[in-house]
């Protein structure tokens, strides 16, 4: 004859709304990306669009628990720009103070493309919301600063023609040779940047230590990252102060303060990352003292000796009661953290009444097909069996099944009655 002693752990979250598997806590991530990637700025009367740049990163984060973390990491990121000057435009450096003198130079078919090569430290805090049972929702928000690593200009135009004024009055205007077919190239110098940053996506589950991103991103420059520019700097060199004889070949537009505005950095576009995690947090087994069973009741008459009732401690039944909402997580197997703390105290009790056979039952709610609620408790319930395994409870004395939502406990049709029902049972059965 079997005697049942029903010892019910309740299972996750509360109302039938799904729950986050817990996360990892570290991840290393490799990403990379593509999108509209330029310096901004105004120049002249031309024309300055966004211009197509990648960027490659390798990352890392630290999840403080399911939804929050805070990331790092080092990034190769590439910046382009082709500006383009309406023909005929001139553009004239100041009055010089010294000599009265101002040079003037006349474009036809301008220009000028520029490079910029950057590595960009980013910090963030990333954001994550279940949205599946193998997706997540995401963000990320923070800064970045961004260290310039190599800056190139070229430029070609038809033609340039060039002029002097004397005392800012036209009607002392020298024009000097025009130049055709100009070519130009050099290196630029600029200042590190500072940016804000942000990235919206999904992240989806490709295996138990693998997620892969997938989001649209920004950055956006908050400083001017333009170094050595003056007022005086123009497209070509004049060989002769009075004489408008040119040398081609003298300044890119980023260096001419008269032509050009503040310079700042501007990104956005599509994202890929593929991350990599480990380290989950793992529970001390805690010492329990607990008393012995009591004793069997005196037998008076020579009959078959009745089985032996074993009563369970006060303290493993509150120890099963408060692992309410901490074994399991929505539709998953795997024992939390909290959830192995507390069953540390049941396996000593087991193992400190080795007379004991158990068997450990597995149920669950409607929500679901049978199929997959009879698998689900199944797999469930053999957590639960291989962990007091490893305390040491022995394996003649334990086994395991599951039973779906075939034994309710109470009214599926509210959320408390599919709260009491998502459970595990240990019976206490005959030999």
């Amino acid at each position: 004859m079997k005697k049942l002693i029903l010892l019910t752990i309740m299972l996750a979250t509360g109302g039938g709304v799904l729950a986050q598997a817990q996360e990892l806590r570290h991840e290393i991530n490799l990403s990379g990306g593509a999108g509209l990637s330029s310096m901004r700025y105004d120049v002249l009367g031309g024309d300055n669009p966004m211009r197509f740049g990648l960027r490659a990163g390798l990352g890392y984060t630290f999840f403080f628990n399911d939804r929050w973390g805070i990331g790092t990491g080092v990034e190769f990121a590439r910046y382009n720009n082709r500006v383009a000057l309406p023909d005929g435009l001139r553009h004239s450096t100041p009055m010089s103070a010294y000599d009265d003198l101002q040079y003037v130079v006349g474009m036809t078919g301008f220009v000028e493309t520029q490079k910029l090569s950057m590595v960009n430290i980013p910090l963030t805090v990333q954001f994550n919301a279940p949205a599946g049972k193998k997706v997540r929702l995401y963000a990320l928000a923070g800064g970045k600063i961004g260290l310039p690593v190599k800056a190139s200009w070229s430029q070609s135009a038809a033609s340039i023609t060039t002029g002097r004024f004397n005392n800012g009055l036209e009607i002392y205007y020298y024009e000097g040779q025009p130049v055709n077919n100009h070519t130009a190239k050099g290196d630029l110098t600029m200042k590190p940047a500072f940016m804000l940053t942000g990235e919206l996506g999904a992240k989806f589950r490709l295996s138990p230590q693998m997620w892969l991103y997938a989001g649209g991103y920004i950055d956006y420059g908050l400083n001017n990252i333009r170094k050595g520019a003056t007022d005086e700097a123009n497209i070509v060199f004049f060989d002769d102060p009075d004489y408008a004889d040119i040398t081609p070949g003298n300044h890119s537009l980023l260096e001419m303060a008269s032509a050009t505005s503040d310079v700042k950095l501007l990104s956005f576009g599509f994202n890929l990352r593929l991350g990599f995690g480990w380290g989950k947090k793992k529970a001390k087994p805690v010492p329990v003292v607990l008393p012995p069973p009591p004793a069997p009741e005196p037998v008076v008459i020579p009959e078959p000796e009745p089985e032996p009732v074993v009563e369970i401690p006060e303290e493993v039944k509150i120890v099963m009661i408060d692992l309410s909402n901490t074994l399991f997580a929505f539709d998953r197997f795997n024992l939390t953290d909290e959830a192995i703390v507390e069953l540390n105290k049941v396996a000593a009790w087991l193992n400190e009444n080795p007379e004991l056979h158990i068997e450990i039952s597995g149920h669950t709610d409607s929500i679901g097909t049978d199929v997959y609620n009879l698998r689900l408790s199944e797999s469930r319930a053999k957590s639960v069996h291989d962990y007091l395994l490893e305390q040491g409870v022995s394996v003649s004395r334990l086994s395991y099944k599951g039973y779906g939502e075939s034994e309710p406990i109470a009214d599926n049709s509210t959320a408390e009655g599919r709260r009491q029902n998502r459970r595990v049972e240990l019976k206490i059965i005959d030999n």
